[in-house]
């Protein structure tokens, strides 16, 4: 491939981005199809050499289609990755950085608000929690269809449904709607993200592996749906793309699910495109595409108007030049673990990950990213720093805040979403200067952590404790380990140990999560030591103003102390 500056690669992105318009365009509407996997990675498709035989829709949808090999994701995190997809903007511009921690502004461009302006009826159908309504990627939607929670049911069966149930109420609308108006359909399945509870019939066609009969389900039900569209509308009545948001590491790295870091298990996602007019059926493409393409892909195709400001390319239009390269970032190991923020950019010689420190990978030498060339100080990483540089002095939208009830919180919190619910604040930018320690070095720890949180959610706080203390003894920084351990000892009813644990860091001005400020006023209010028990649930009232049960709270404990006359 032919080697092409990164700095005039930026400057041609740039001279494009500004002011998103939905301004009319003369041409024929046609409807388009969103289909996204979320944690399906790219090799446990056959469509992507896995070989396993238990994808066949995938790989029969494609066919007419267009695969591309060196698709990427913006984050390896759901809500963020969506967001991208239905703005065409880089986290660093929309400004959702990581799950249940902040709102997309009501400032920004959807697809979906584009569509409905030209005349489109838009419907989602998504199957998780973590794309809540709540979060702002509603937007421009006449439908918005999420899991909706069985009265009394427990908090891990309120998180999400199943390929089937999903399917079934999108075929539903499908029926219902009117057949002479063009849509754009949205459709989101969760199956391969962890707890996974696959049907029986499929658990069998995966050998017995979970993960992967939770993908070969969610393929049939892919098969499903498309299948219906195109007895509807037939193959040149609509454009659809099938992508993921992110991958899965197993273990990769020392990362045993996703979020932390921002290696290729997790940012390499399968991605195809069928066009309405046929283009490309039946090819392969290398070229390097990110999920932010989604939407000035579906702006031209389904002539929605200008595409203005944006990060992503129109895989429609002319081939994506040699010298693109694409943004990738995890946040949440900043906003969780202490950690510095951890940014990339690929382009076609290599992948730049820049942390405190900072790592470079070949990934046609090397795609398992097992040798660091910039530990070997071979590397001119320069351009890379300039992409990220220019990158971050392009405009942006303001994150929006998010007002969640206790209960969506938990789920969040069940599915493993650790920032949910915490303070929206102001994030460094990628090259800002940081003391803290980068991701890779504390993958150890990490792993632990996952382990212990694993052991809480079962029950078994008990064996859970002992994990935390150690990666806390290693990673001081490391606040939702901290909380973690609250919470565990919470369960315990170890008082003692919760105010041991929490007091120290409210002195010293270092405690900022509310979670953790509750735990801090139930051991003080089970010690009797009310008024350091209100000052620990004012302090979390702080954080979440609108949080009814901690307001409660409040009101109670100072009218015992009323009472007493205190």
């Amino acid at each position: 491939m032919k080697t092409t500056s990164l700095s005039l690669s930026l400057a041609v992105l740039s001279a494009a981005m500004f002011a998103v318009s939905c301004g009319s365009q003369e041409q024929a509407p046609r409807s388009g199809v969103i289909i996204t996997l979320d944690t399906t990675r790219a090799g446990a498709l056959d469509l992507y050499g896995a070989d396993r035989g238990i994808t066949p829709n995938l790989t029969r949808l494609a066919q007419p289609g267009v695969v591309y090999d060196s698709a990427h994701t913006v984050a390896p995190i759901t809500l963020p990755a969506h967001v991208s997809m239905m703005t065409g903007l880089y986290p660093l511009r929309h400004g959702v950085r990581d799950n249940g921690w902040a709102s997309l502004s009501p400032e920004a461009r959807t697809l979906a608000e584009c569509a409905k302006e030209r005349g489109f009826e838009t419907a989602a159908f998504v199957s998780a929690v973590v794309l809540s309504a709540a979060y702002g990627l509603d937007q421009g939607f006449d439908l918005y269809s999420e899991p909706v929670p069985p009265n009394g049911a427990p908090v891990a069966a309120l998180t999400r449904r199943s390929s089937r149930e999903v399917t079934d109420d999108a075929l539903a609308w499908l029926e219902q709607r009117d057949p002479d108006q063009p849509f754009l359909l949205w459709v989101h399945y969760f199956d391969p993200h962890f707890p996974y509870a696959p049907p029986p019939e499929f658990l069998e066609q995966a050998g017995g592996k979970p993960y992967l009969a939770e993908v070969a389900s969610m393929d049939h039900d892919v098969g499903r749906l498309v299948d219906r569209l195109d007895e509807v509308l037939g193959t040149d009545g609509y454009l659809l793309a099938i992508v993921a948001d992110h991958g899965e590491s197993f273990g990769r790295h020392g990362e045993p699910t996703h979020t932390a870091y921002a290696y290729e298990a997790t940012i390499h996602v399968p991605f195809l495109m069928r066009f309405p007019d046929g283009r490309g059926a039946g090819t392969r493409s290398n070229e390097l595409v990110s999920v932010v393409d989604v939407f000035p892909t579906f702006m031209d195709v389904l002539g929605l108007g200008s595409v203005g400001d944006v990060d992503g390319a129109n895989l429609a239009g002319e081939p994506i030049g040699a010298g693109r390269g694409v943004y990738m970032e995890s946040y949440s190991g900043y906003l969780n673990y202490g950690w510095s923020p951890l940014a990339g950019w690929l382009d076609e010689r290599g992948k730049y990950l820049h942390s405190t420190r900072p790592e470079y990978y070949d990934l046609s030498a090397d795609p398992g990213e097992l040798d660091d060339l910039l530990s070997r100080g071979n590397v001119d990483v320069a351009p890379y720093r300039e992409a990220l540089a220019a990158l971050s002095q392009l405009p942006r939208l303001q994150s929006g805040a998010l007002a969640l009830e206790e209960d969506q919180l938990k789920q969040l919190r069940a599915l493993g979403y650790a920032a949910a619910g915490e303070e929206v604040r102001e994030l460094p930018d990628p090259l800002e200067p940081s003391t803290r320690p980068a991701p890779r070095d504390h993958a150890e720890h990490y792993a632990r952590f996952c382990e212990a949180v694993g052991l809480a959610q079962a029950g078994r706080s008990a064996e859970a404790i002992p994990l935390l203390r150690e990666v806390i003894v290693a990673n001081p920084g490391n606040m939702l380990a901290t909380e973690t351990l609250g919470g565990c000892l919470v369960d315990e009813a170890q008082h003692d140990q919760i105010v041991a644990l929490f007091a120290p860091l409210v002195a010293a001005g270092r405690l900022d999560r509310f979670a953790s400020f509750t735990y801090l006023g139930s051991a003080y209010e089970a010690r009797g030591e009310i008024r350091k028990a209100l000052d620990a649930y004012r302090a979390a009232l702080a954080l979440r103003p609108a949080e009814a049960s901690v307001a409660g709270t409040v009101e109670r404990l100072v009218a015992e102390l009323e009472e007493q006359g205190k």
